[in-house]
Formats: structure tokens, sequence, C-alpha cells
């Protein structure tokens, strides 16, 4: 099974944490010392998978994406090259570029949900609080911000800091990239959701069951370093090992399972359920009335979408939309 890492959240969640764009400068920085640590190489040809659904006057390709990479290393094959330039639409998660029909101001419904909860640490048992406060202050924010955060956002907002190494940035991810090539080709930008209903939802998922499960990892994790807290099984690596997940993705490897991360519980029962399920379902429904408008378009989304057996290809089965990988 593919799990998603504490670093590796950003490669399916870029758009529930797209209004997180300010992360702290710390979080964003490497030395040479953290360059060294994660230097990796990459002696094959890139070819990440790309999937095609066609009818008589619709293309739609299917490129699974990684939102944020390290600098220099490569993903483009010839094949993405051809299709980038067979594209006439380039859709993504999010984008500053476009946004969805009555988009949901998502800043907004977080500053109203912020004022009116109680902060975490009052919702947990004293050596749970204590925790979680350990827990925050191993990334970058600060622990005002997260501990009043609903907590599903500030889980997810920790885990897109990873363990600080700063080495993956946005600025040199695929959609980072691909937008600028089709901005440059004066091509259409488009999103395949509303990322704000999205983060919206988000906001919602907070309930007694998930503090419970809160609580009950906080005490299991015991304050180890923060990947422990979302992988019991977590190892700490550096050079390639580090990079397996992207260095797989980069090989066109696709796994059968696939998994956020956060394990069995209320917390991971949920995310699942609207990270994953949920948007993997909208966008399946997306894509078939998408062929009803001719043309030539490229969509590209986190890589995990297409892993897993409620993945975004499981989807269209379920729909009877036929759809082959083309590499």
């Amino acid at each position: 099974m593919r799990a998603m890492i504490v670093r590796f959240s950003r490669a399916l969640l870029l758009a529930p944490l797209a209004f997180l764009a300010a992360v702290p400068a710390a979080a964003q920085s490497s030395d040479s010392a953290a360059a060294d640590r994660y230097a990796f190489t990459q002696e094959y040809a890139p070819d990440p998978a790309i999937w095609v659904i066609r009818d008589d006057d619709t293309t739609i390709y299917m490129l699974g994406t990684i939102h944020a990479l390290p600098r220099g290393f490569r993903w483009r094959s010839p094949r993405i090259n051809e299709v980038i330039e067979e594209s006439d639409v380039l859709v993504v998660e999010t984008s500053e570029y476009a946004q969805a029909p009555d988009a949901i101001n998502a800043d907004t419904k977080l500053i109203g949900r912020i004022a009116r909860r109680e902060p975490t640490s009052q919702q947990l048992s004293p050596a749970a609080a204590a925790h979680w406060r350990n827990l925050v202050e191993q990334s970058f924010f600060p622990f005002e911000s997260i501990d009043t955060m609903p907590v599903m956002l500030a889980l997810l907002s920790l885990g897109s800091t990873g363990d600080g190494s700063g080495t993956s940035l946005s600025a040199f991810g695929v959609e980072t990239i691909l937008e600028r090539e089709f901005r440059a080709r004066r091509r259409p930008i488009e999103v395949i959701e509303d990322s704000g209903a999205v983060t919206y939802r988000l906001l919602r998922l907070e309930n007694a069951e998930i503090i419970e499960d809160l609580e009950a990892r906080l005490i299991a994790w015991d304050g180890k370093p923060i990947g422990y807290f979302y992988n019991s099984e977590f190892e700490e690596r550096t050079g390639n090992d580090y990079w397996q997940a992207e260095h797989a993705w980069a090989r066109g490897e696709v796994a059968e399972d696939f998994s956020l991360g956060f394990g069995e519980g209320a917390i991971g029962d949920a995310l699942d359920e609207l990270l994953l399920d949920r948007r993997n379902t909208e966008w399946a429904q997306w894509l078939e009335e998408r062929l009803e408008q001719p043309g030539t378009t490229l969509v590209a989304v986190g890589a995990g979408h297409f892993e897993g057996d409620v993945s975004l290809l499981v989807k269209l089965r379920e729909r009877g939309i036929g759809f082959e990988r083309i590499n």
C-alpha cells in the first residue's frame, strides 16, 4: 500500500490547503545542509502515468500530479509534451487564474468558524493538550493559529509542513509549470471543483468523535517526532529514500492501494470519505459531462486520486466510462 506520509500530503491536498498559501518562511526555505541531506538522483527517464477518455469529438487526458516538488526534479516526458501541445485547455484542482461558478469564500467561512469554536487544547485532557502543544511546536505555525483552527484543517496544515526540510515547493510543482505554459500559449485554465467548498466541508467536519480520536492519537504518539503522529511506522529517510513516492510517480507506477496516512478511526475515515471518495465521485461526474463538450482537455490532479479502491478510475468504471492508459 502506498500511504501518504506527512510531507507528501501536498501531493493530494492542495485544494483544501489553498488558503494557507502564505506558509511561514521557515517552512519554505532550506540551507545547504538540508540540500545535501535530501539530495537525489534520477537514473531513469521520467514517464508519469497518463490516461485518456475519448468519444467522437472529445479527448480528455488525465495526468496524476505532485503539487510540490524539489528544484531540479525531472518529470516531463515526450508523451506529456505531446499532450500539452495537443490540449486546448488545462483543468486543475485549484488555480489563481480560474474560479468555479458561485465559489465559496473559504477565508470568510474560516474566520467565522474560528470565532465561534473552543480552542482544541481546551477540548482535550491535560495530558493530550500537552502533546498537542508539542506537536504544533514541531511545525512552523504559531500555536494559537493552529489551536483555534478547526481540527481537520489543523491536522492537514501541520502535515503540509512535514519535517521542515523545505525542499519541496509548489513553485516546482506540476500544476505551476503547466499553468505557466498554458498561459504562455494563451490557452484557458479551468478548475474541476470549488476548492472553497471543499475547505468549507472540512471546516464543518468536527464533532465529539473527532476530538476523542485526536485525544487517543496524541496519547499514543507521546511526543515523538511529528512523522510518527501521522504514521506509527514512520522512518526518517534521506537522499533518494526520502523521495521514494516522487520517484515511483515519475516512473509511472500506480499503486493498487492508497491511504491518506491517518489510519483507522474517526479522523481517517472522515478524511478518506471527504477528500478521496466524495471528490472522486464528483470528478467522475464532471468528466462524464465534459464529454459533451468538443475539444481536447488536459486534466491534471493529484496522483493519489488515481490509486486505491475509491479512485477516480474506479468511479469512471462505475459510470461505464471507458478510458485507457497511454504510456
